[in-house]
């Protein structure tokens, strides 16, 4: 099964890769995250998402109670590395057994959030390090495609009334090829306290920002499907 999942996605980046003069070569080093972006954006289900490749996937972790439509929302964890990262001093454990490792900062968690009805829904990404280039990181991670600045300066946070200290910021990836573009909101925590060096964070979603960028007061540089 998962020698079928990654042929399909090699034979569909390489079909792109004709259809649009790009070389092969260039979509066949797709980074983790790019390949994980194209099978949230066409809806994969969760066993096909399971078997990408170049992800330390950990397994499926289900909720103890249903929801309130008889739903259930479940998550699917592991961690990839970011593209465009160095060696780093990363934190190992908490309180009095804390301690680090050499590490590459590139390496995230990742929580592929799905709905048994609804199917995949969400995509959360958090590193450690706190860094404020989003943009930047965000294109390192496509071979293709371009990433778009929809506001920032956001004044407060997702509930409006308190402050917003995670510099959040809200993009839009379109991938070469995919008609579904995807939408991230991105933060960071500058204190990280005691025993991290503070986090980078990317939220990615299919839906329009536009009430959580007006609910949070943010500059809007451009519209989010414009």
């Amino acid at each position: 099964m998962i020698y079928k999942i990654f042929t399909r996605f090699t034979i569909v980046f390489a079909l792109i890769a004709l259809a649009t003069g790009a070389s092969i070569e260039a979509f066949a080093a797709s980074s983790p995250l790019e390949t994980l972006l194209f099978a949230f954006a066409q809806g994969k289900r969760d066993k096909e998402i399971a078997a990408l490749s170049n992800i330390d996937w950990k397994g499926f972790a289900y909720p103890e109670d249903s929801e309130k439509d008889l739903g259930v929302t479940y998550h699917l964890q592991g961690r990839l590395r970011l593209r465009g990262f160095g060696d780093v001093d990363l934190p190992v454990g908490i309180g009095s057994s804390a301690t680090s490792k050499r590490g590459n900062e590139g390496d995230a968690s990742i929580d592929v959030v799905f709905h048994s009805a609804k199917g995949v829904r969400g995509i959360e990404l958090q590193k450690f390090y706190p860094n404020s280039n989003y943009q930047e990181i965000l294109q390192r991670q496509l071979s293709a495609g371009t990433v778009t600045l929809l506001s920032d300066n956001c004044k407060t946070d997702g509930y409006g009334d308190q402050l917003d200290d995670e510099h959040t910021a809200f993009f839009r990836i379109n991938l070469l090829a995919e008609p579904r573009p995807i939408f991230v909101r991105a933060g960071r925590n500058e204190d990280g306290g005691k025993n991290s060096p503070g986090e980078t964070f990317f939220s990615f979603s299919l839906f329009t920002p536009g009430s959580d960028m007006t609910k949070r007061s943010c500059v809007t540089r451009i519209e989010p499907l414009r």
